[in-house]
């Protein structure tokens, strides 16, 4: 102690407190420097990747009119991002996107704050396809970002607040409505996830979990049909979507079966044109040369007789429609690498008209990007067999994680598991199998074939050290929340 009378000792100073200020701010940097390694290719690239409908999707908006093969509502999302002043705006809110909701998500496995994000962020960008989805202006992008989302809806909402319930809310409700193969994605999942509930949790959370899965494919629903009301006059979630169903079945060769038997008494227009239809539904569907285009007056005007074409094949061929669909959808399985559409895209189809016309000052970034002048097609396929086999062994672990510790993973993980597995055969079912096998497809949601067991892995291996030390008879961790 000091003498009486002495100067006391001095204290040490009380370190102060972390200001919230400062807290935000790191945040709000890491979540940027974690979007722009998701979207490290654009970047490397020199511009935007895009696709030949990227100019479709930009044109909807900046035009002002409703394509007959898709929704507009992510031609909607890219005129509220780039704001006519640039591309590279919708890019960043992808990949601003899509570093939020993996921060939701690593939070939602006990892994918050900075550190994990950027470890996360800069792993998918190195092991997965995902920066090539958020760095292209396509809507691929949020068919994997809508299984997480709609994973977070059902399961993990009590860690969100109101406000990121919202949020994600909206961003499944929109990812759902930005493309057409989202919305049966979509209700699977949400049946899915609702069955889970239902069988390990009260009626009470279910009903609650069920609702918020279930209300984005049903908003999307909605907004479908009042656009496609106010757009074609037509109250439908798809009015022409028979055209893709019946030219699958047609090229898959039981719809050709049933014209051959069926023409021409069944008065079909295409009775005339079978010869000449080509060997590829692609360019059925989209060569402005094809019959479809020209003698059968376009696929709105075709519609109704693509109907019945489908519909003639149901009743007369079930098991070959089946059997093709199957075939397919296994075929859509294995292509799972990116790349598919990165070539180069001049003139039309494709948007240099659009970027010429509403972003001329980017016209010459555009076409010296290494896209556009060849070279980013074999940068990505020199990726290509390693993230092939990432999302395959990725796949196979989930698999392998749901058969080894389904008792000891706790339900949202068991959950998340179940989602990958399903997205993963639904989304070949519903491309592959209905509209025809891309490599683009089912790349879309190769990144979550990595993403998921690595976020399943260590707390399941966790979770088997505690059962084994616990006594017998411990609870199911299936079971606890």
């Amino acid at each position: 102690m000091p003498a009486e009378g002495a100067a006391p000792l001095p204290q040490p100073a009380e370190r102060a407190p972390r200001r919230p200020a400062m807290r935000t701010a790191r945040r709000l940097g890491t979540l940027c420097l974690s979007a722009l390694l998701l979207i490290w290719p654009a970047a490397w690239n020199g511009y935007p990747l895009v696709f030949s409908d990227t100019g479709t999707y930009l044109g909807q908006a900046l035009i002002g009119y409703l394509g007959w093969d898709r929704p507009a509502f992510y031609s909607l999302f890219l005129l509220l991002t780039h704001w006519r002043l640039t591309l590279w705006l919708s890019v960043l809110a992808q990949g601003l996107i899509t570093a939020h909701l993996l921060s939701l998500v690593l939070r939602a496995h006990g892994l918050p704050g900075n550190l994990p994000l950027l470890l996360a962020a800069a792993g998918l960008a190195v092991l997965s396809g995902l920066p090539w989805l958020a760095a292209q202006l396509m809507p691929d992008l949020f068919t994997g970002l809508l299984v997480l989302a709609l994973w977070l809806l059902g399961f993990r909402a009590a860690v969100l607040s109101t406000g990121e319930r919202v949020w994600v809310l909206l961003l499944a409700s929109g990812g759902v409505a930005v493309h057409l193969s989202h919305l049966p994605l979509a209700l699977g999942l949400g049946l899915l996830g609702s069955a889970l509930l239902f069988a390990f949790r009260g009626r009470r959370e279910a009903y609650l979990g069920a609702a918020r899965m279930l209300a984005p494919p049903l908003l999307a629903s909605l907004a479908m049909m009042a656009a496609n009301a106010a757009g074609h006059g037509r109250l439908a979630v798809s009015p022409f979507g028979s055209v893709f169903m019946a030219a699958r079945v047609i090229y898959d060769g039981p719809g050709m079966a049933h014209l051959r038997r069926a023409c021409p008494e069944a008065g079909y227009r295409i009775c005339g044109v079978l010869d000449r239809l080509g060997p590829y539904h692609n360019a059925f569907l989209w060569y402005p040369t094809s019959p479809l285009h020209n003698e059968l007056g376009g696929p709105k005007a075709w519609a109704p007789e693509a109907s019945a074409i489908v519909l003639g094949t149901l009743r007369e061929a079930p098991a070959a429609m089946g059997a093709a669909a199957l075939a397919n959808t296994l075929r859509q399985l294995a292509l799972v690498a990116p790349g598919d559409g990165l070539e180069p895209w001049p003139g039309v189809p494709g948007p240099e008209p659009l970027i010429a016309r509403f972003f001329p000052q980017e016209r010459e970034r555009f076409l010296a990007s290494r896209q556009q002048q060849g070279l980013l097609l074999d940068d990505v396929r020199s990726l290509a067999p390693l993230h092939r086999l990432l999302a395959l062994a990725g796949l196979l672990g989930v698999a392998l994680l749901v058969v080894r510790h389904r008792r000891t993973l706790g339900l949202p993980r068991f959950a998340l598991a179940a989602f990958v597995l399903a997205a993963a055969l639904g989304n070949a079912a519903v491309t592959g199998g209905l509209s025809g096998p891309a490599e683009r497809y089912q790349a879309r949601i190769a990144w979550l074939f990595v993403l998921a067991p690595a976020l399943l892995a260590l707390p399941a291996l966790r979770a088997d050290r505690h059962r084994r030390a616990a006594p017998s008879g411990s609870a199911d961790l299936l079971y606890r929340p």
